[in-house]
């Protein structure tokens, strides 16, 4: 869900898991309810034609932050805020995700579109948690107002939510028949 008064990319589950998760040894099972927020961005020029964009989120009380650096002009520079928000969700997963498998969001791309007369930016992800459920593609868009690091980084955390969060309330466990056939 997408809170336009405050810019907050907002993830909630529509089930909590049932009985007590499985974790891998040497990981504490950290209770998670299910909310990433975008918390703050900032863009500042590092050095003539580079730009450094940085994204916070925040889930369960613990703030996480992602930078990317690159040249000011188009088209690495549409990729920055992505990649910040990739680095930040990945921070995130590298505390609260409880399976053995190593879950990766990887940037294919960010275009900026016209969707009649109003500008949008969508952004396409590649999600891998292990070799069993492979690839999934994840798209979203964003109305470009204003800043477009904004659209962006909104955009990304749109497309990754849903995956992110199911991945965090269930780690890499194999789920049971029921489960799978209960609606995300």
């Amino acid at each position: 869900m997408l809170d336009s008064d405050n810019s907050s990319a907002v993830s909630r589950p529509t089930e909590a898991p049932t009985g007590r998760r499985q974790h891998p040894p040497g990981k504490v099972s950290v209770p998670y309810d299910g909310t990433i927020r975008l918390v703050g961005h900032r863009v500042r020029e590092v050095q003539p034609g580079v730009v450094q964009v940085e994204a916070q989120i925040t889930c369960e009380g613990r703030t996480f932050s992602g930078a990317a650096a690159g040249p000011v002009a188009p088209p690495d520079r549409l990729s920055l805020p992505a990649i910040a928000t990739l680095r930040a969700l990945d921070a995130c997963l590298q505390i609260f995700y409880l399976g053995i498998s190593e879950p990766t969001l990887a940037l294919d791309n960010v275009i900026e579109i016209s969707v009649g007369d109003f500008p949008v930016a969508v952004v396409w992800i590649t999600a891998t948690e292990n070799s069993d459920t492979g690839p999934r593609d994840l798209v979203a868009a964003c109305p470009l107002v204003g800043m477009s690091d904004l659209a962006i980084i909104l955009a990304t955390l749109k497309a990754t939510s849903r995956t992110v969060s199911h991945w965090l309330t269930w780690g890499d466990r194999t789920s049971s028949a029921e489960e799978q056939d209960r609606p995300q």
